[in-house]
């Protein structure tokens, strides 16, 4: 009987294959040298952050001096090109899948058993070494301007962790909108959108210093928070340190990174690459 119903209906269709996850490391290294062959991607974040810092710290040190915490400006001044560098390099993913897009690399990796968030997670992971190499390369550039943390050297390795942990957040809104738009330019308005809020916060100077509409802006920037977070890591003992708002702003950025790079993803999986 079975034998009959298997002739009528014809052979099972054979199960659908597993999509796998082993690619992830070599993918990630493909992205990694991809990065290495783009200098745009590795350098110009950390060359931009760098510059600044220098000058920042050349023409203003001397004048807010009085103003910073122990007299040094390095400590107010580095955490902010840490954050401007967490979010020109979190761009990084979405530019490698524009290329991998434009080129067709994308869509005859979308035809194998590759696990759809591997797509993603590749470049994410990518950007991630990038921007610990740039974190702590800019770190190793504001010791040689005299950088002297009260808490010692492992508030230099939390604050290169909280630029890693608020950089991941941008990684995949970037990675999000390169995968649903395709399109390098639009990869660089996630830039646009932030980098214009780094100067309504306490940018120059603590956020005490602050009076009038600048320190309502500053209390209204989600940016402040993770700023002084990171300040504190340096000018702060640990037992008097808050660093729970600045965690909790780079949590909800990394949180609303995912589900859009989620979204992005669903909607490339009906309508095709």
């Amino acid at each position: 009987m079975s034998t009959i119903a298997t002739a009528v209906t014809g052979p099972a269709d054979p199960p659908a294959a597993p999509k796998s996850r082993t690619p992830l490391g070599p993918l990630t290294a493909r992205s990694l040298r991809s990065c290495l062959r783009t200098p745009s991607l590795l350098l110009s974040p950390l060359l931009t952050s760098a510059f600044f810092l220098i000058i920042y710290e050349g023409q203003l040190s001397s004048v807010t001096a009085v103003t910073t915490p122990g007299g040094s400006y390095i400590d107010v001044v580095l955490p902010l090109c840490l954050l401007t560098t967490a979010f020109t390099g979190g761009a990084t993913a979405g530019q490698l899948l524009v290329s991998d897009i434009g080129s067709g690399y994308h869509a005859r990796l979308w035809l194998t058993p590759v696990g759809r968030w591997t797509l993603i997670t590749a470049p994410v992971l990518a950007g991630v070494v990038v921007l610990t190499a740039q974190a702590a390369a800019l770190t190793g550039l504001g010791l040689l301007l005299g950088l002297s943390p009260v808490s010692g050297a492992l508030a230099l390795l939390a604050l290169i962790g909280a630029t890693v942990l608020l950089g991941t957040g941008f990684l995949l809104l970037a990675a999000a909108v390169g995968l649903h738009t395709g399109n390098s330019s639009a990869v660089g308005s996630v830039t646009l959108v932030f980098f214009p809020l780094s100067f309504f916060t306490a940018t120059f100077v603590p956020r005490d210093q602050l009076g009038g509409w600048m320190a309502h802006a500053a209390d209204a920037n989600p940016l402040t928070p993770p700023l002084e977070a990171m300040r504190s890591l340096l000018t702060t003992p640990w037992n008097e340190q808050n660093p729970l708002p600045g965690a909790l702003v780079a949590l909800a950025i990394l949180v609303v990174g995912a589900a859009a790079a989620h979204l992005a993803l669903t909607r490339r999986t009906r309508t095709g690459v």
